[in-house]
C-alpha cells in the first residue's frame, strides 16, 4: 500500500495524469471515521471525484418507536472511483476517511456493473424510503411491553389499524395476541434486504 500511495507525486505531464487518471479510474469502498459518512462524501466531492453514498429512509420500530430515521444502507463505509496509483493519498487523507479497504497489498475493485446496480435502486442525492412489509407466517420478536422477548408467528395482519395478530407459545400453550406493529421486531431488517439487492 505504501508504494501504491508513494506514486501519487508523479513526474507525469498535467495532461498525461489527466489522460491515465480517467483510463485507470476504478470503483474502491473506503471506510470512512465513525459516522462521518457525509463528511466524507462531501470531501471526496469536493476533490472532483465520483463518490456514492446510498442511504435509506425508514419507520424505526425499536427505541425511537414510529419515527423515520435515515442511515447508510453500510454504516462506515461509502463507494469512490479513482485512479488508485495517481490519487490514492489524495482520497486516503480526505477529511473523514479513514482508510482505502484492502487485503494485504491488494485493494479489490467494485465491478462498474454492481455500483450501477445499487445507484439504479438508491436516488443518488436522496435517501431510499423503504417500508417493512409484514406477511402471515413471519416469525417476529416482540421488542417492547408485557411480551418483551417472546417470539411469534403473525396469524393476521391488520394494516388500517397498525396492528397484528401473533400465534405465541405461552406457558405450553398456543395463544393468539394482537399487538401494534411498532413493538414488534419484522423478520428482515430494512437494510439487510436492501443490501442483497439484485444478489449483490
Amino acid at each position: 500500500m505504501k508504494e501504491l500511495l508513494d506514486n501519487f507525486n508523479s513526474n507525469e505531464p498535467a495532461e498525461n495524469r489527466s489522460k491515465m487518471t480517467m483510463d485507470r479510474a476504478f470503483w474502491y469502498c473506503l471506510r470512512t471515521q465513525p459516522q462521518q459518512e457525509m463528511f466524507a462524501f462531501n470531501s471526496l466531492r469536493h476533490l472532483e471525484l465520483e463518490a456514492f453514498f446510498p442511504r435509506i429512509r425508514y419507520r424505526s420500530t425499536r427505541r425511537r418507536q414510529g419515527q423515520w430515521l435515515i442511515e447508510p444502507l453500510f454504516p462506515n463505509y461509502l463507494f469512490c472511483k479513482f485512479d488508485l496509483y495517481q490519487q490514492a493519498r489524495a482520497v486516503k487523507y480526505a477529511p473523514g476517511v479513514s482508510h482505502l479497504i484492502h487485503f494485504g497489498n491488494q485493494c479489490p475493485t467494485i465491478p462498474s456493473e454492481v455500483i450501477q446496480k445499487l445507484q439504479s435502486a438508491f436516488i443518488l442525492e436522496t435517501p431510499t424510503t423503504v417500508e417493512q412489509t409484514l406477511k402471515i407466517g413471519d416469525h417476529v420478536l416482540i421488542e417492547a411491553g408485557p411480551m418483551q422477548g417472546c417470539e411469534g408467528i403473525v396469524s393476521k395482519v391488520l394494516p388500517g389499524k397498525k396492528r397484528a395478530e401473533l400465534l405465541l407459545e405461552f406457558l405450553g400453550q398456543q395463544t393468539r395476541l394482537k399487538i401494534d406493529l411498532s413493538l414488534i421486531q419484522t423478520p428482515c431488517d430494512p437494510r439487510i434486504m436492501l443490501a442483497n439487492f439484485g444478489n449483490l
